[in-house]
């Protein structure tokens, strides 16, 4: 009796799929912020980074705020999206869940919600951040 033994079906390389979709990166302590190399509005950019298993950046030290503004501006694409937004209930920006803020890098005079429809947080290249509207196209850097 002859037994054949068929070789399992390959399975995908999570860190080759992330090198292939996300090719440029910058790693600091446990995460890693991953350029998909366009733009988006805000609400796809969150999108493109929840199916890739990560989320939009949430610095939250200087060393991650730095990683950060490298790969901005490696990109050369202008400003790209982080993951905060501005609490309607309390006037504030906060991270996805709710919590507030433990770094912050604002350029000066901001956020100032200009026009009452800056609810979207960006970094510029300079690793400064600002207040925008979320239907505007910027880059996006995913954290996993």
């Amino acid at each position: 009796m002859e037994l054949w033994l068929v070789p399992p079906e390959p399975k995908p390389d999570c860190a080759l799929l992330l090198v292939e979709l996300f090719p440029n990166g910058r790693g600091v302590g446990q995460k890693v912020f991953k350029s998909a190399g366009f733009e988006k509005p805000f609400q796809e950019a969150e999108q493109v980074c929840a199916q890739a298993g990560g989320q939009l950046p949430s610095p939250r030290s200087e060393a991650e705020n730095h990683a950060l503004q490298q790969l901005v501006e490696f990109e050369n694409k202008g400003p790209a999206f982080l993951s905060m937004t501005l609490s309607k209930a309390e006037g504030k920006f906060t991270y996805p869940g709710g919590g507030p803020l433990v770094y912050t890098n604002w350029a000066p005079g901001e956020p100032n919600n200009d026009g009452d429809k800056e609810y979207c947080a960006e970094m510029y290249t300079n690793g400064k951040w600002n207040d925008t509207p979320c239907g505007e196209k910027r880059l996006v850097i995913c954290e996993f």
